[in-house]
């Protein structure tokens, strides 16, 4: 009885393997702004987002550690890909579970300092513009075949606030259907908020992962909507995700020099 009491306790301790990397395009509905989004979870409670239009240009590396009880991120780091494939921290967002507040405290490249905060409308939360990299995480880690929501705020510079809080999204589990050649399971999604919207989520009938994501609210300054498509699902674990982040300035042309 004692050893399968330790051997219970040693399993819960450890770290659970790294999950693998999904390869995503984010774009308006239509196709159009297409943004390389790629997610990865190196542990159960870690997620890792790389953000890239083209190769030897600026990508965003953006983190989070994921708290269970509310089903969302504790605390999240910004930065970019520094050229050795590292993340180039410039701000982070924290969560405030007592108060259900985020503060923002972001002194982006080149700018001012940020300093600002959010009151939350529900205890569980997804960050939107963190590319539904934290649904995911819920997904593959509970599986629910029920209706689950989330509040949506979203991270707006142009906002005297920073923050828009997009109101509540709903997800109903509406059936499985084959989506891109894939066996999906199918919410239909509603905001319920100052601009109410709609949209649908797939996602894969085995293993929980996003296949598609389709969403009236954008979620970057630049788009009027959102969608989010998987392209390939490849093998992860760090040596995977350190290779993936060092190809972004590998082979890159030298700077011209200045006359």
């Amino acid at each position: 009885m004692l050893l399968a009491v330790i051997a219970a306790v040693t399993a819960a301790a450890a770290p659970s393997a790294p999950s693998p990397i999904y390869h995503y395009v984010r774009s308006n509905i239509d196709g159009s702004q297409p943004e390389h989004v790629v997610h990865y979870r190196p542990s159960k409670r870690t997620i890792s987002v790389y953000k890239w239009v083209s190769k030897c240009t600026t990508a965003a590396y953006v983190t989070a550690d994921m708290d269970d009880d509310t089903r969302s991120g504790r605390v999240f780091f910004a930065g970019r890909v520094a050229p050795n494939g590292t993340q180039r921290q410039f701000g982070r967002l924290t969560l405030d579970p007592e108060s259900l507040t985020l503060w923002a405290d972001v002194t982006p490249p080149g700018g001012k300092r940020i300093e600002a905060r959010h009151a939350l409308r529900a205890t569980s939360f997804l960050l939107y513009d963190f590319d539904f990299a934290d649904l995911n995480s819920f997904l593959q880690e509970n599986h629910p075949t029920y209706d689950f929501s989330y509040a949506l705020p979203v991270v707006w510079p142009a906002d005297p606030s920073t923050f828009r809080d997009l109101g509540m999204l709903r997800a109903h589990l509406a059936g499985e259907e084959q989506h891109l050649g894939r066996d999906t399971r199918r919410f239909d999604l509603r905001v319920e908020g100052a601009s109410p919207s709609s949209g649908t989520l797939w996602v894969d009938a085995k293993d929980w992962f996003i296949v598609d994501a389709q969403l009236g609210l954008p979620n970057h300054m630049e788009y009027k909507d959102f969608r989010l498509r998987l392209e390939n699902v490849e093998p992860g674990g760090p040596k995977a995700w350190a290779a993936l982040l060092t190809g972004h300035y590998a082979n890159c042309p030298a700077p011209k020099a200045t006359p």
